[in-house]
């Protein structure tokens, strides 16, 4: 299996660094000999504080940007909609700081430098010899502990500094061996891309951070005029980091003690052995890590990883390495009792990230998830559950305000603070992204599957269904009848454009991805409540509405429309595919149920092209692949392994032209970890998909995958899968679920009806 990523040489930048995290704890190594640098995260680390962003005169102005368009004044409609409904920008994820170790001994010649990163223990480990002298270097974030561990091992005594920094209003001092960190982020930060009177401010009322480093050595500590750390003449030094913050939950202010329970956390660490909590976290992380299993046939290959990338053919061991490499990110990004992954998983050490790295809800928080269930990683699914909780609290008010509508709303941005309203601040062509109100429904879909694949009636019951029926509510408020079908309307295609009378527009009658959406919003609250017996009204209507929502048109060259006409493209290889949302992630339209708009599906996916951005390609690689195309989905994933330079030489496009940086992590460019999600979830598809009540077995194996394996993989209806292949055909299924049911397998086209007894092997050979 295809699990290691290894260099010879240390990382200069962010995206040749080696990340780590338990979900809440994330960490950036750079494996430096001379002064190593360790970037450090906190999943509630962020500006801001709850709060509302609503807009006087929101509704007004939507009801006049709707009456605009119905007199077909459609870019007049645009203008209303960015001058007088959209809202401020919403917060930031923040950097907690950066540990810094010195070696007080380094100076000397480097020889036999690794740096290797084993996704299946998530550790980093960095050897080399300097002056003779042997280093070690072992570094983890481990969950059950909730600490960061560094362990440096030499094979003469050495001496070292520890020092660091922290976010916002911040200081570092030491005292004796011990090394803390305080900071304060914001209420307020702007992001970088917008000019504002007061891009940074502080109340008072931000949330606040203590992390603390101590070390355990057999040399001699010596404290460094308050500032830092010194370690004098040892061949073992082992660093325990913790960190608190003050936030409490999304809808209070951030008042909690910080230093208090780190210290007393950190004390109690410090009392067991480094080698025990090495230990535990390595149970637990390849516990999980194991549960899928790979074999894609794959030539090995004794290149670092960052010269495998860079090489022009690229073969089935790096696609594996990419698919494992995603597996590893959900594991370390999203646990049990942590934040929901943002757009840079929790890894960011810029005070202005890309995009603030918040949740951008029209795609790229929501691919995040794609892949975590049918990696056996269900547990890791509860942040984006949780966050959804959050959303669709906060979003009621939104609904209300902004459409007088009941249910909840939310728009294409979120935070820590599960805030829903429309972003843009009244900027010229803010609507492109700004007007999107259906990411509610989108999340809602995350909801769904996560029965789908546990079949938790109770969860169902008590989480699921209720936040799906407050979204429905919302839809049943603002749509309008046109002829047969309902229409959310005005509606706008996510961060995409066409020509009218020679301007770019935005706003059009009905964009397809928000009708599909809604469709397939409704038609899982059916599936819903037939599981558990609701006949109401509300589901009489949904019932009634369901099949007169998605409405998918063929353009003049065998497209899917996007719109509700066909206008004149600004972008034809634009890097969203939104009206293909029916068929991927959603599956109200599949090649077997809808073959001719599955047809128009393929169609527009040539006309989009083959490159974009690194996320895009992802998404790509999933559509392919459920069109049951897997050469083309295989040609997808090889342009996302692209290698990306940290810092490139020329300009880079970053709307079209994606890859992948010398770490592994997604190119957007910049750096975006949606990409890497998504790819994964592509690659899955290629060996599973669970569509039109079937769980069908390589349904887009690529041709060049000719031997292989892979196991572990959970379909819906948790049946756990295994399978074999050879010469490119089926040669071993095993299935297994702890619920006596019966499964239709699809294999090679065929169905197969399979009685599943609880907990006993079902093979198919």
């Amino acid at each position: 299996m295809e699990k290691i990523l290894k260099y010879s040489k240390e990382a200069e930048f962010f995206e040749e660094a080696l990340p780590l995290g338990n979900g809440q704890l994330g960490a950036m190594v750079y494996g430096r000999h001379g002064v190593e640098r360790i970037s450090i995260n906190h999943d509630t680390l962020w500006s801001g504080k709850p709060g509302d962003n609503y807009v006087n005169g929101a509704f007004e102005s939507n009801e006049k940007a709707k009456k605009l368009l119905n007199e077909g004044k459609r870019y007049e409609a645009q203008r209303e909609i960015e001058n007088n409904f959209t809202g401020e920008y919403l917060c930031s994820y923040m950097l907690l700081g950066t540990l810094y170790i010195k070696n007080l001994n380094a100076g000397g010649e480097i020889t036999d430098y690794k740096r290797v990163l084993d996704l299946e223990n998530g550790m980093v480990t960095v050897t080399y010899k300097e002056n003779g002298i042997q280093h070690k270097r072992e570094y983890f974030v481990s969950y059950p502990h909730n600490c960061i561990m560094v362990k440096m091992s030499t094979s003469e005594p050495v001496s070292y500094e520890l020092y660091g920094d922290c976010v916002g209003k911040s200081h570092v001092t030491s005292f004796n061996d011990t090394l803390y960190f305080s900071g304060e982020c914001p209420t307020s930060l702007a992001p970088d891309y917008i000019r504002h009177e007061k891009p940074v401010y502080y109340d008072g009322e931000g949330v606040r951070v203590t992390g603390i480093a101590r070390c355990k050595t057999n040399g001699e500590i010596k404290n460094g005029a308050g500032e830092c750390v010194t370690v004098e003449n040892a061949t073992d030094v082992s660093v325990y980091f913790c960190a608190e913050t003050s936030f409490v939950d999304f809808d209070k202010l951030p008042n909690k003690k910080t230093f208090e329970p780190c210290f007393e956390r950190l004390k109690e660490l410090c009392k067991l052995d480094y080698e025990d909590i090495k230990s535990a976290h390595i149970d637990d992380f390849s516990s999980m890590f194991n549960r899928v299993t790979t074999d894609f046939g794959g030539k090995s290959s004794d290149l670092d990883t960052d010269e495998r990338l860079k090489e022009k053919e690229k073969d089935a061991g790096m696609c594996e390495l990419l698919y494992n490499f995603g597996r590893y990110l959900i594991i370390a990004g999203s646990r049990e009792g942590s934040r929901a992954t943002n757009l840079q998983g929790i890894w960011n050490e810029s005070y202005y990230a890309p995009w603030s790295s918040n949740y951008t809800l029209n795609i790229n928080a929501e691919m995040n998830y794609w892949p975590v269930l049918m990696n056996d990683l269900v547990s890791c699914n509860l942040p984006i559950i949780e966050q959804t909780k959050n959303i669709s609290i906060n979003g009621r008010e939104t609904a209300k305000q902004f459409y007088h509508a009941d249910g909840f709303c939310a728009h294409h941005n979120s935070d820590l603070w599960a805030h829903t309203t429309p972003v843009g601040a009244k900027k010229e062509n803010s609507s492109q992204y700004a007007y999107w109100n259906v990411s509610g429904g989108w999340l809602c879909r995350h909801l769904f599957e996560h029965y789908e694949y546990t079949l938790d009636k109770e969860y169902l019951a008590s989480t699921a269904y209720p936040i799906m029926k407050e979204s429905a509510k919302f839809f049943l408020s603002i749509m309008e009848k046109d002829g047969d079908n309902w229409l959310v309307t005005p509606s706008t295609s996510p961060e995409n454009s066409y020509y009218l009378d020679g301007k770019l527009t935005y706003i059009a009658k009905y964009a397809v991805m928000s009708q599909s959406i809604v469709e397939d919003l409704f038609k899982n609250i059916s599936k819903a409540a037939r599981v558990l017996g609701i006949d109401d009204e509300f589901t009489r209507e949904i019932e009634e509405k369901k099949d007169h929502i998605g409405i998918y048109k063929k353009g003049s060259q065998g497209q899917l429309l996007e719109y509700d006409e066909e206008f004149e493209e600004f972008d034809v290889y634009h890097r969203h595919v939104s009206h293909l949302y029916g068929f991927y992630p959603a599956d109200v339209i599949t090649t077997e149920n809808n073959p001719e708009v599955a047809q128009m599906v393929r169609r527009s996916l040539e006309r989009r092209g083959d490159e974009g951005t690194g996320w895009s390609m992802g998404w790509k690689v999933c559509l392919w692949a459920k069109l049951k195309d897997g050469d083309h989905a295989m040609k997808l994933v090889k342009n996302q392994l692209r290698y990306m330079p940290a810092r490139p030489e020329d300009s880079v496009d970053m709307w079209h032209s994606g890859g992948t940086y010398a770490n592994m992590f997604d190119a957007h460019p910049p750096f975006q970890i949606d990409g890497n999600y998504g790819v994964c979830a592509g690659i899955a598809q290629m060996f599973l998909q669970c569509e039109d009540g079937k769980i069908r077995i390589l349904p887009a194996l690529p041709s060049e995958m000719e031997n292989g394996s892979i196991k572990g993989l959970l379909a819906k209806g948790n049946i756990k899968v295994d399978i074999e292949w050879k010469n490119n055909q089926l040669s071993y299924l095993k299935l297994v679920t702890p619920i006596k049911q019966t499964a239709i397998i699809n294999i090679e086209g065929a169905d197969h009806d399979v009685e599943l007894e609880a907990n006993e092997e079902y093979i198919y050979a």
